[in-house]
């Protein structure tokens, strides 16, 4: 069997997010008998159009029977006209990319060999060759389902004082958005979702059929499959600002940390989780927090207003470690060595930073939702709001017997979740 996929994510920002993060480990865990049998053609972008030229560094791919085909570039209007008609070049495009989604991804060569195609990005169209089997991984349609933050309509960008053009605009990229997702998933032989969360939203918003849906959770690799930290070896760092803006400096972390991995979007409601740590530091307790992620390197870099503002008013922020974009090396040592994973999030497809924390007996402290209770069970503390979360974690802090307790129950649970059931699970999908 021919199996065509689409590795692209892995050449832009999606490289070291979700969407890359379950392309590489499907692909570096695929069953051995899958290796053996089937030939893989990967669909790469060419050099001069990505951020990262080479994906193939990520994957194992020394055993597979492979080979690279580049992709088209995506066509799109460049004629140049005086900038009040850039709405209509603008309209244009958003035109011509929908049109993908009917008629096939423009952007693949020859599929005729292929006997079934795989897409990791759920933004991306699907070819239309009709002998396909076409696999379609869905995590989650948060910028649609949370309105107010993201993807707004024409009536509440209305009612928030936007013009009668800008709330058109925003109208259009909301009816874009989820008119995509429902000729893609129209489109695809199977869909894969990660989490009965993303099954439920897919079915409610995009009239997916259910019965195309297989429920795979994502996995996560144990600490002990792959051997501890060489903690003597590690060298961290963290970004300080300077008149040149942030840099990267030296850190000694020589106090216990709360740590959080992740994004700034308005629904992590990352204010409250500074609202926390200043009500324990309040309270006596010498302890930091670190902050790891694309844009955690310091006040002035995030972009989110509310929780840039509580970072600024906190008493606390020389305390509040910001340490950037970290390798796997330096997050697993973070995961390991932390007092406790926070996590504030409202709203989540999976929650994969809260299973990698569990994976090493990190106890952890949490918002409710539907994504981290179905993965997550009752291996975590559920909190309801700042003040509730300050005290469990000041709790735990002290009682370091109900810490090896909630520590056993979160490997426990961890183990329950690995990179090889899900390739197996997704590769059953087109057998």
């Amino acid at each position: 069997m021919t199996i065509g996929i689409d590795i692209s994510p892995l050449q832009g920002p999606h490289r070291m997010r979700g969407i890359g993060f379950t392309l590489i480990n499907y692909i570096n865990s695929l069953p051995d008998n899958e290796k053996k049998n089937n030939h893989y053609v990967f669909f790469t972008d060419p050099d001069n159009n990505v951020l990262f030229k080479n994906p193939l560094e990520l994957i194992n791919y020394g055993d597979l029977d492979y080979e690279i085909r580049n992709l088209r570039p995506i066509k799109s209007l460049t004629v140049r006209l005086p900038w009040k008609f850039d709405i209509l070049i603008n309209a244009s495009n958003s035109l011509l990319r929908l049109k993908n989604y009917y008629t096939g991804d423009s952007r693949l060569t020859s599929l005729k060999d292929i006997d079934v195609f795989m897409q990791f990005d759920q933004s991306q169209p699907l070819p239309k060759a009709r002998h396909l089997k076409k696999i379609l991984i869905l995590y989650d349609i948060i910028p649609y389902v949370l309105e107010w933050d993201y993807l707004v309509s024409y009536k509440t960008a209305r009612n928030t004082g936007h013009t009668f053009k800008g709330s058109v605009r925003r109208q259009l990229q909301r009816y874009l958005y989820i008119k995509k997702l429902r000729i893609s998933v129209k489109k695809a032989s199977s869909l894969v979702a990660i989490s009965e969360v993303t099954k439920r939203d897919f079915v409610k918003y995009t009239k997916a059929d259910a019965g195309k849906i297989s429920v795979i959770p994502l996995g996560v690799t144990m600490p002990s499959d792959t051997g501890e930290v060489n903690d003597k070896k590690l060298s961290l760092k963290c970004y300080l600002k300077s008149s040149w803006g942030y840099i990267k400096r030296p850190l000694k972390l020589d106090k216990p940390y709360l740590l959080f991995v992740g994004g700034t979007d308005p629904r992590r409601k990352l204010e409250d989780l500074i609202a926390s740590f200043n009500l324990i530091r309040a309270r006596g307790h010498e302890i930091k927090l670190v902050l790891v992620g694309d844009v955690m390197l310091g006040p002035d870099a995030i972009t989110n207003l509310i929780f840039q503002k509580a970072l600024l008013d906190s008493s606390y922020l020389d305390d509040i470690i910001f340490m950037g974009f970290v390798d796997d090396q330096t997050r697993n040592w973070l995961y390991k060595n932390a007092s406790a994973f926070v996590f504030t999030s409202r709203y989540e497809g999976f929650g994969l930073p809260i299973l990698e924390a569990m994976s090493y007996g990190t106890p952890v402290v949490t918002y409710r939702n539907y994504a981290t209770a179905e993965i997550a069970g009752d291996a975590v503390i559920y909190v309801s709001d700042f003040v509730q979360m300050s005290d469990r974690l000041i709790n735990l802090l002290k009682d370091p017997h109900k810490k090896l307790l909630l520590s056993a129950k979160a490997i426990r649970q961890a183990k329950k979740y690995t990179w090889s059931q899900t390739a197996n699970a997704i590769c059953q999908t087109y057998l």
